[in-house]
């Protein structure tokens, strides 16, 4: 008969002994943001890099209840070093954006990572520095599009964008020292363009 005291005892082992997780949930099936943060995998990284699919939804709400279900299927914990973040696009929507603001005062395992009006905002920075607000969400893929010929949101365009990673570093402080001097609140409803992506690359290590 199996020891089931030392088949805990293994177990626990097992677990002291991995790598902290950093489990990422990207809106829907956009393959930019998953072959993005992918290439941040490194085989000697402080962190294991793992998504959870929230299938089609973009909800806050709902991607939050998806990652929840992750983190403990996963048996993932703050006490080892997990990390989790949910990225998603504001659109500027005033709802969507209190919604989120509403949902992280609430959520102690998880961190949104917002973006407005989208992503691409990250993107455009590696490129350069603006502080022009968009007019929705398709006018920054069309403004990437300047700088990566044929940008589509399936594309994977992470190696594109590494050489530049400093470069949209160094742009973020200044859009937020923009902010900051002309009295609007980061991540507010009139921030825009906005992202907050570069909190998980910095967490990463780069």
């Amino acid at each position: 008969m199996a020891d089931r005291s030392f088949q805990k005892k293994k177990r626990n082992d097992v677990r002291r002994q991995r790598k902290p997780v950093i489990v990422i949930a990207a809106e829907g099936r956009n393959k930019t943001e998953y072959a993005y943060f992918a290439s941040f995998r490194e085989q000697h990284g402080k962190y294991v890099i793992r998504f959870a699919n929230t299938g089609l939804d973009t909800d806050p709400k709902g991607m939050l209840n998806c990652m929840d279900s992750y983190w403990k299927k996963n048996e993932l914990s703050t006490k080892d070093g997990d990390k989790a973040y949910i990225v998603l696009d504001m659109d500027l929507d005033e709802k969507k954006i209190n919604t989120v603001k509403r949902l992280q005062k609430k959520t102690e395992n998880v961190r949104f990572i917002a973006s407005n009006p989208c992503i691409e905002v990250w993107f455009i920075l590696h490129f350069i520095y603006t502080t022009h607000p968009f007019k929705d969400s398709k006018e920054p893929k069309k403004e990437l599009a300047k700088y990566i010929d044929g940008y589509k949101e399936s594309m994977d365009i992470a190696e594109v964008l590494r050489p530049n990673l400093e470069d949209a570093k160094k742009r973020i402080k200044q859009l937020k020292a923009y902010y900051k001097q002309i009295g609007t609140e980061w991540g507010g409803v009139k921030c825009n363009p906005m992202s907050d992506v570069v909190e998980i690359i910095e967490e990463l290590g780069y």
